[in-house]
């Protein structure tokens, strides 16, 4: 019964992700189509960075979230690149946890 359902939900993984390369195949997006789904993946990843930095906020470490986040805020207004964002956030967000810590230890 695992197995079915394992190949259930692959079958419908794979559908949903050929289906529309198979549609759009036949014929293009509208230019309203295009513009509503063109930053959909940017849309998408700003969501899970905002739930985590609020859910890393109300933890306790909201000091390096807020650091972190400002000066990544900052970056991708200049126009960096996503790695760019990921290393210099990351890499604050690290340096101000271990300076909260030792501070508050």
């Amino acid at each position: 019964m695992t197995w079915l359902v394992v190949l259930a939900i692959g079958a419908g993984s794979y559908l949903f992700r050929v289906g529309p390369l198979l549609l759009l195949r036949r014929g293009g997006l509208s230019d309203h189509s295009d513009r509503l789904i063109r930053h959909a993946g940017t849309a998408a990843i700003t969501a899970l960075i905002v739930v985590s930095a609020t859910g890393a906020a109300a933890g306790g470490m909201a000091v390096p979230t807020i650091v972190a986040m400002a000066v990544g805020t900052v970056l991708a207004a200049r126009g960096a690149s996503m790695v760019q964002l990921l290393v210099v956030g990351g890499s604050l967000y690290a340096a101000a946890a271990v300076t909260v810590g030792l501070l508050t230890a």
